[in-house]
């Protein structure tokens, strides 16, 4: 191909869709389905087909660049699955475009093409024939799948003896031992324990590296953090935020939760019908809150999770050495993060203060919980309560860290904790290693024994 047509197809969006509809017909009768379907209504002329019509997806626009990574966000029923089937050819949709550029190879659900009476080896085979696999790689990938895998002699074996982490092994690697140009995953991540899923991890990365373009659906926003640049939610079949992956989960996290607490209060929001004029109202409603929340001082937006007030964060302050405001710390040198709680009304108040830490891609890495203490203030007074280090042990990169007030919290059943007051995930700071290639997350104060100068002179 000529080297400027080259540069053409690398420019070229991978997907694109433009104001994409899905109406679902939803039938009063499996009688009255199966003569839409056949087109044969024409032979029930004298009565109406009983039907009503589900719109899954409404005025959907997005375009895709080459080699993206994008998270799709949303609650159960939201249009997630259509959307991705739509992309991967599974149907057509009832309005709009979509347009796609390159091979797709969805991954709607493990196991296709698996049979419990075929051995490992049969089932591994024919999984990835029916994924669209040609036989000039076919070899290549079984060996790569066994490889994987490490179920030696078992893959001999019928997949009905396997245990479920077996299975789940062999479903994975299978589904994933694939180069193609898009990859579209419908929550398919995960093989067994913590052993494979670690390695599954480094394989999902080792297929994101290679240039594919991927559309990953989860309810894991670890998963979605670790995988993607990006994120689109969508929210009763419409796209409401569409951003940076971080940006997104903090919106989603906070609009899920304020469903959780008008559902706890008896109300009937959360689950209520998409027909529901009030409740779509109110679902409305919530979202502009969310959307429309408050920057901090960092300029990332903050998300406050639903509490009992009282006491609030007024202010988060990432502190250096000097105890000068800072974004970036260097290893080994103190770092205080120092959090101003306010009173809304004169008072005494139980109160812990809490931090959880955690990486860029997500990983929750720690959790400080301070002493209960008793806090005295008048209305509207602040007090500034710090976490030290006096030596950050962090390694290179960047940490994200929620800040929260509570009244009662109990480790050992979280559903019994009452919040004042919470921010999830809107702060961050970065830390710099005098080693900046090293990529140790945490380095650990230990002491040497039985060595001496004279025993490294060598």
């Amino acid at each position: 191909m000529p080297e400027d047509s080259t540069r053409t197809l690398a420019a070229e969006p991978a997907i694109r869709l433009q104001n994409v509809r899905k109406v679902y017909r939803l039938y009063d009768s499996i009688g009255d389905q199966a003569i839409d379907v056949l087109g044969l209504s024409r032979l029930v002329f004298w009565r109406p087909l009983r039907f009503r019509e589900f719109p899954a997806l409404s005025d959907v626009s997005f375009t895709v660049a080459s080699g993206e990574r994008i998270g799709i966000l949303g609650r159960n029923g939201a249009g997630k699955s259509t959307l991705l089937k739509l992309i991967g050819g599974n149907f057509r949709p009832s309005g709009g475009s979509v347009a796609v550029n390159g091979r797709v190879q969805a991954l709607m659900s493990v196991g296709l093409g698996f049979h419990p009476e075929f051995s490992g080896y049969d089932n591994i085979r024919s999984s990835l024939l029916y994924n669209g696999l040609d036989e000039d790689a076919l070899e290549a990938a079984i060996a790569d799948v066994v490889d994987f895998v490490e179920l030696g002699d078992f893959l001999e074996r019928p997949v009905r003896t396997y245990s479920l982490g077996m299975r789940s092994r062999l479903e994975f690697a299978a589904a994933t031992a694939i180069r193609p140009d898009i990859l579209v995953i419908d929550e398919v991540l995960g093989a067994g324990d913590a052993y494979f899923s670690a390695k599954s991890v480094q394989r999902m990365r080792t297929l994101t590296q290679s240039g594919a373009t991927l559309l990953l659906v989860s309810h894991s926003m670890q998963q979605i953090l670790q995988f993607c640049d990006r994120a689109v939610w969508l929210e009763g079949g419409r796209i409401v935020y569409d951003g940076p992956a971080l940006e997104a989960i903090k919106a989603y996290e906070e609009f899920t939760m304020r469903l959780r607490k008008e559902a706890a209060a008896g109300k009937y929001l959360a689950g209520a019908s998409a027909g529901d004029g009030q409740a779509s109202w109110m679902r409305q409603h919530m979202l502009q809150q969310v959307l429309g929340g408050a920057t901090g001082d960092q300029g990332a937006r903050v998300s406050r999770w639903p509490g009992e007030g009282a006491l609030t964060i007024a202010s988060v302050r990432v502190l250096d050495e000097s105890r000068a405001e800072a974004r970036v710390v260097r290893r080994g040198e103190p770092l205080e993060i120092e959090l101003a709680v306010a009173a809304e009304a004169a008072g005494s108040y139980d109160c812990i203060v809490v931090i959880l830490l955690f990486s860029g891609d997500g990983r929750w890495l720690c959790r400080h919980c301070s002493p209960a203490a008793r806090l005295v203030l008048a209305a509207g007074e602040c007090k500034r309560v710090s976490l030290i280090y006096d030596q950050s042990r962090l390694g290179n990169g960047t940490y994200v860290f929620s800040a929260a007030l509570y009244a009662e919290l109990d480790l050992n059943d979280l559903s019994t904790a009452r919040a004042y007051d919470l921010l999830a995930r809107s702060f961050s700071f970065e830390v710099v290693d005098r080693h900046r290639d090293d990529q140790s997350v945490f380095h650990h104060p230990a002491v040497w024994r039985g060595l001496s100068a004279e025993d490294l002179s060598c």
